[in-house]
């Protein structure tokens, strides 16, 4: 890896972990935030102690001015194993309570600030040493630790296992790519956590420790990315993600990630029991398949999948009233988002869905699900055919958002509604679904329209036989798709809007800075691509200022062709950006 030739003016660290995740370098990092620099410094003197004794070369630093300690020493090839690290820093975090042990067990991200970086409060990391004697504990540690020195310190450190981890999986993570939150219902935060909110750190607090609390209480309530960063943008009690902000350093995401991960294995589970919105969703999937022909008009192959994928998501968080922007709807329907905001407007006008909050700036558009008429939303009889159970939706959106059917590229909507209607259906003694006219009947297409769209299916190799096991039929979708030159367009839909969320992470930011008094007026330079950061970078940083025209006005082309590029050499960054304003 390529490192600078200056070292940055602001906080920075470096990586404990190589990219094979094991580790070539230990930081014992003992932090005087939670228990005061005293109890930082008589840790890190009898475990620079046992080091001692062991003949192993380390380097003790002081981190900063609020009295932290740092002891560094580097490890031989092939270094230590994670799991070894990990068993270790929770051995010493027993008998070292100042002791800060995620750098120690996430060697993915685990970095900690060197000698001679700057700490965020002023100061510097300096060594203990000085003139010869630094040489040549410098020296020493350039000879390198057997790997062993974990194994040494462990038998020196006598201690219980650690508990078994609850699975993560107690409540799951919903849309963990653009907005990660809880599958629950969002509630009120706690008194606490709104306290921790409104009220300053105390000098001397652990402020790290106040954001991790903060963002906790926010998970469990079922609040959102979004959410935390819009907090982290004002409340008095996230000052620190500001500060590291200013600097540089955008953190936030990797804390609400690092808070959701704890809540999603500790909180308890929501309740199983039905609720009255339990029947409110049940009275509106009756609704909209009551009348399937209904979606036969321009447009509503489209209209009837959005409603689906709202209703998903309304089922998941067990609320007709959804924060939601244009893109995350677009893939949960498996459409665009242009289409999504456009068609979101016919809906309203026809009384599905009712808009209770415009988006603004990251903040995302409120959407009520409405409730039908009682009468007006009586199952009708079609075919012979009992409407639709609760549940039928989550079957058909899963169908409708297959790769095959996806508009240009693949077959449209108007197939996948065909093909659905067509094996939906009793088979018959052949084994076949539903015929061309009864097809047509249901589906309110044309007769025409109907067999044109089942011989081209069966010309892919698509079976029309409600027999076919599920995994088989996967496979058929799968290779039709692959013959058409639709796979991977769900993908690609995806890519793109994660394009699109950054151009407007960039844009909003180019325009907080340039509300900013007391800026530099000089034009930025972007990321060298050589130079790996510990921290995200912030767009503006990882681009440079926006790109404008001649006339002054801010010139998109040329800013998605620069995010376009960085993306095909570095990839996209490490989380997305939050919401967007619907309209977007």
């Amino acid at each position: 890896m390529a490192m600078p030739s200056q070292a940055p003016g602001f906080p920075w660290a470096i990586y404990l972990a190589g990219a094979d995740h094991r580790y070539r370098l230990l930081a014992f990092d003992l932090d005087s935030g939670r228990h005061g620099p005293e109890v930082a410094r008589a840790d890190a003197d009898r475990l620079a102690a046992h080091l001692a004794e062991l003949g192993v070369p380390h380097l003790r630093a002081r981190s900063g001015p609020t009295g932290g300690q740092h002891l560094w020493l580097r490890l031989a090839a092939p270094g230590a194993a994670p799991d070894e690290v990990r068993r270790l820093a929770h051995a010493l975090r027993q008998h070292y309570p100042s002791l800060d042990t995620a750098p120690l067990t996430n060697p993915a991200t685990g970095a900690v600030r060197p000698p001679g970086a700057p700490h965020r409060r002023g100061g510097q990391s300096r060594p203990h040493l000085q003139g010869a004697a630094l040489e040549t504990a410098l020296a020493r540690l350039d000879t390198e630790t057997a790997p062993e020195v974990v194994a040494w310190l462990l038998a020196r450190h006598p201690h219980s296992a650690p508990a078994p981890r609850r699975p993560t999986g107690a409540v799951r993570i919903v849309d963990p790519a653009s907005d990660p939150r809880l599958d629950r219902p969002r509630r009120p935060l706690t008194d606490t956590t709104r306290a921790l909110l409104a009220a300053v750190p105390a000098p001397g607090a652990d402020r790290s420790a106040v954001v991790h609390s903060i963002f906790l209480g926010m998970a469990r309530a079922g609040h959102s990315l979004a959410d935390a960063r819009a907090a982290a943008a004002t409340a008095p009690g996230l000052v620190r993600l500001r500060e590291d902000r200013a600097r540089g350093r955008d953190d936030t995401d990797r804390q609400w990630r690092r808070a959701l991960d704890t809540a999603a294995g500790f909180a308890p589970t929501p309740p199983t029991t039905r609720t009255p919105v339990d029947d409110e969703l049940d009275r509106i999937e009756a609704a909209i398949g009551a009348d399937p022909a209904h979606w036969a008009r321009p447009g509503g192959a489209s209209d009837e999948r959005i409603l689906y994928a709202l209703l998903a998501l309304a089922r998941t968080a067990r609320t007709r009233v959804l924060d939601i922007d244009c893109r995350r709807l677009a893939q949960a329907a498996a459409l665009d988002a242009s289409t999504v905001s456009r068609r979101l407007r016919v809906l309203a006008h026809e009384s599905w869905v009712r808009c209770v909050r415009t988006g603004s700036g990251t903040r995302a558009a409120t959407w009520q699900l409405e409730l039908p008429d009682p009468v007006a939303s009586l199952p009708v009889a079609t075919q012979g055919e009992p409407a639709p159970a609760p549940g039928y939706s989550s079957a058909l959106l899963d169908h409708y958002t297959h790769d095959l059917w996806a508009h240009r590229s693949g077959l449209g909507g108007v197939a996948a509604r065909i093909y659905w209607a067509a094996i939906s259906g009793k088979p018959t003694i052949s084994g076949s679904g539903r015929n061309p006219i009864e097809v047509a009947a249901l589906t309110g297409y044309s007769l025409a329209t109907v067999t044109r769209t089942l011989s081209a299916l069966a010309r892919l190799g698509v079976p029309i036989d409600v027999r076919a096991d599920i995994p088989s039929l996967r496979e058929k979708l799968d290779d039709a798709a692959d013959r058409v030159g639709a796979s991977g367009v769900g993908a690609q839909r995806v890519r793109r809007h994660l394009l699109d969320r950054e151009l407007h992470r960039w844009w909003l930011e180019e325009q907080e800075w340039r509300c900013r008094r007391g800026k530099k007026t000089g034009v930025p330079r972007t990321v060298s691509l050589t130079i790996a950061l510990p921290i995200d970078a912030p767009a503006r940083l990882r681009y440079g200022r926006f790109p404008v025209t001649d006339t002054g006005r801010a010139d998109y082309r040329a800013a998605r062709a620069v995010v376009t590029r960085l993306f095909s050499l570095v990839g996209p960054p490490p989380t997305e950006p939050g919401r967007c304003n619907e309209a977007a």
